[in-house]
């Protein structure tokens, strides 16, 4: 019983922070947008000008909205499962995560067998959006063709995703490392390789799973998680 609270106080100290960066991200938007357009009534002297950077900048509040609306019963307050699709969970926490690193040139990619997951999605969207903020942040400006992948398999009856890039890489040591972080991240933790896997490494573990990762300097790293298989109707007894 104080292992589920204490994922569940996890989950709503998480979802508290996300909203309010979202929140955040929205007002600058606003407010850019805002200036912009004050901005071209000022200073154009061409009509067709003001009215295409006027569409061009509606279309992007437009997708930040889209990107901020959560599915039905995606909430940590449900604290439940639920079949969750992993394509429009995961599209949709890359995008966020490209908008709030300024990362847009790298791709998506997925291979999802299974496509469904009976689990908790507040805390899956939780662990996509830290690891897929820690690959867009140590990306390389390098390669022609920069890219994140999502895999998803069914193993001895668990679920195994894998959540690889192939940006800067990692140290060898990477996996000794992540497992010696604390949570919250003490300032070192953070500064050196990122919150994101200290949350992620928390929230694995709270619901029953493993996490490990690896990866080599210039050849990008590998997440890998295995998560319990869930019935709803287990989990309420």
């Amino acid at each position: 019983m104080l292992d589920r609270l204490l994922a569940y106080t996890t989950d709503l100290e998480l979802e508290v922070d996300r909203l309010r960066r979202q929140r955040e991200f929205v007002e600058r938007a606003a407010a850019t947008a805002a200036s912009r357009i004050l901005k071209l009534c000022e200073t154009s002297t061409e009509a067709a000008a003001p009215v295409t950077e006027f569409a061009a900048m509606a279309k992007n509040l437009l997708d930040v909205v889209r990107d901020l609306h959560d599915s039905r019963g995606y909430h940590p307050a449900h604290d439940q499962v639920v079949a969750v699709a992993v394509r429009p969970l995961a599209e949709q926490a890359f995008r966020w995560q490209q908008r709030l690193t300024g990362v847009t040139s790298a791709d998506l990619r997925l291979d999802l067998q299974p496509d469904h997951m009976e689990w908790f999605p507040a805390r899956l969207r939780h662990i996509l959006d830290n690891l897929f903020a820690h690959a867009l942040r140590h990306h390389d400006r390098g390669p022609a063709e920069r890219w994140v992948s999502l895999t998803t398999r069914t193993v001895d009856g668990r679920y195994e995703l894998r959540v690889s890039d192939n940006g800067v890489g990692s140290p060898p040591d990477i996996d000794r490392r992540v497992h010696n972080l604390r949570y919250p991240p003490a300032w070192g933790d953070e500064s050196e390789l990122g919150a994101e896997l200290a949350v992620v490494r928390r929230l694995i573990e709270q619901s029953g799973g493993r996490f490990s990762v690896s990866g080599a300097e210039g050849r990008g790293t590998e997440f890998v998680f295995i998560l319990p298989r869930y019935d709803l109707l287990d989990y309420l007894e």
